[in-house]
């Protein structure tokens, strides 16, 4: 999994956007037949005016830095359903489906995008389509998967309320973060229906809603943290500061806090990248030896 997930963000750096999503989301387990073409950017807004309230004049100039936009396909639970059952001949894309996911993708221009320009973009392509929307962002090198949270309508079942966006953001194609890799893992679709009993759309809506629940994925980060922190304590030595007890503690927390900020300085590109590279390390520690 992980060597086809690199060699298909290798790939998405560039090519044709549609046919290199395509290729990610299938590594990922999710295939189907059921697509549209829009005919680019404008073709897309005035698809999305149809799905209902027009866009306003605010969110059309959330397009400006679009230059491209495809529908990769839609997922039912048909296709969630056994391999055999997933792949339609040339089925049509099915705008009532309302429980079914519809993959998008589109080109960015290259620049530095904020998480509330991408949120914006993702609740403004969300709110005129009924079926939740996943999409991928692919600016320069890089790509972001914008997910929208939904929640149905209290007195009207044919309307969703949309509420907070999570993004995974700032994927680089030709170097994705172990992280990255980690939370597309999670998402993969096999080990969701073996493991997770997901079979049809609702179940894999909630399996989603899980995984990319913001306080899960801290509440996951800081308990690998500690995990990390409490074998540091066990096997690191370090000289002994004179502060008496919890010295080592000590130590690795502030070892800790420097490599952490080390890696923020990495992310700005204010240091080399490479200082988070196995070699990297084991050469600079045999130069020290």
């Amino acid at each position: 999994m992980r060597d086809a997930l690199n060699q298909a963000l290798y790939c998405l750096a560039d090519g044709p956007l549609r046919e290199r999503a395509e290729r990610l989301f299938n590594v990922l387990g999710y295939r189907s037949d059921r697509t549209a073409d829009v005919g680019g950017v404008a073709g897309f807004i005035a698809w999305l005016d149809q799905g209902g309230k027009p866009l306003s004049g605010r969110q059309r100039r959330l397009f400006d830095d679009w230059t491209g936009a495809e529908i990769v396909f839609q997922l039912t639970s048909d296709e969630i359903g056994d391999q055999a059952q997933r792949l339609f001949e040339g089925a049509p894309l099915d705008y009532g489906q309302h429980r079914s996911f519809l993959f998008v993708a589109a080109d960015l221009r290259p620049a530095a995008y904020t998480r509330t320009q991408f949120a914006d973009m993702a609740r403004a392509v969300n709110r005129g389509v009924r079926m939740p929307v996943i999409l991928l962002f692919r600016h320069g090198e890089t790509i972001t998967l914008a997910v929208v949270h939904r929640r149905a309508h209290k007195y009207d079942s044919k309307r969703d309320i949309l509420e907070n966006v999570v993004l995974i953001k700032d994927i680089r194609c030709k170097a994705p973060h172990r992280a990255h890799l980690d939370i597309l893992t999670d998402l993969a679709l096999d080990p969701l229906t073996e493991e997770r009993g997901v079979s049809n759309f609702d179940s894999l809506h909630a399996a989603w809603e899980r995984i990319l629940d913001i306080e899960a994925l801290n509440r996951k980060f800081y308990r690998e943290l500690f995990a990390w922190f409490e074998r540091a304590v066990r096997e690191c030595r370090f000289p002994e500061d004179g502060a008496g007890a919890g010295s080592t503690e000590r130590h690795v927390i502030r070892m800790t806090t420097r490599i952490l900020f080390i890696w923020f300085l990495a992310e700005k590109n204010l240091v080399p990248r490479n200082l988070f590279d196995e070699e990297t390390v084991r050469v600079m520690l045999k130069s020290y030896n």
